[in-house]
């Protein structure tokens, strides 16, 4: 598998670590109920009757355990295997991909500036004079207003454009690397499977039945 699968992979491991995890939260699937029945106390034709519930069909809790233990086996195994393939690839993806985030972070601040331009426009306000008779009148007159841009447009502009490029190059290699580095892990299970089809891989590969009926 290369890198992209592997990531999708742990991702797949991930989650068939949470269904189990869930599985055990089920309390018939941790305890067994008997019930006595004392019917002979009040009723001496009748005998006393012994009833293990029966609570259906399902893989027993120490067996999903067991699987439990696996899985932690095998996303051991495929951090290493991905460790190792990251570092043959001449380049700290980590490192790039996080940058990356940083970059585009920039960029947007930058789109998000460049939208302040320079204006001009005439707008009207009020004063106030003594007229003739020494009474204080209001009068209107035009202001002009103009805004300029507090910052380097052109230098902006050419920072994002560099970024940008930078970005995209970066993104390639990360890409490329993605499909072409290939990482050593053989995956015991089709990352397709539903959770229920891989348990039961697993607890016939123990040589099991695959239910335990209660």
């Amino acid at each position: 598998m290369n890198l992209k699968e592997s990531f999708r992979y742990q991702k797949f491991l991930d989650g068939l670590m949470m269904n189990a995890g869930s599985y055990l939260q089920h309390p018939y699937h941790c305890l067994e109920t008997t019930k006595v029945h004392l019917r002979h106390a009040v009723n001496p034709e009748a005998d006393d009757m012994t009833e293990v519930v029966d609570d259906g069909e399902f893989v027993s809790s120490d067996t999903v355990l067991a699987f439990m233990a696996h899985l932690v086996d095998e996303r051991e195994k495929l951090s290493i295997a991905i460790g190792a393939a990251k570092a043959s690839i001449g380049f700290d993806m980590d490192a790039a991909i996080e940058t990356n985030k940083f970059r585009q972070s920039l960029n947007g601040s930058i789109r998000k500036m460049l939208r302040f331009v320079g204006t001009k426009k005439k707008t009207t306000e009020m004063g106030y004079k003594f007229d003739i008779n020494g009474q204080q009148v209001p009068y209107r007159y035009d202001v002009e207003v103009t805004t300029t841009e507090r910052y380097d447009k052109e230098a902006a502009k050419t920072m994002m454009r560099e970024v940008i490029a930078k970005a995209d190059e970066v993104s390639a290699a990360i890409d490329a690397a993605l499909i072409n580095t290939t990482v050593a892990y053989e995956p015991p299970y089709d990352v397709n499977e539903s959770f229920d089809d891989v348990l039961e891989a697993f607890v016939q590969s123990r040589g099991e039945v695959t239910t335990t009926e209660e």
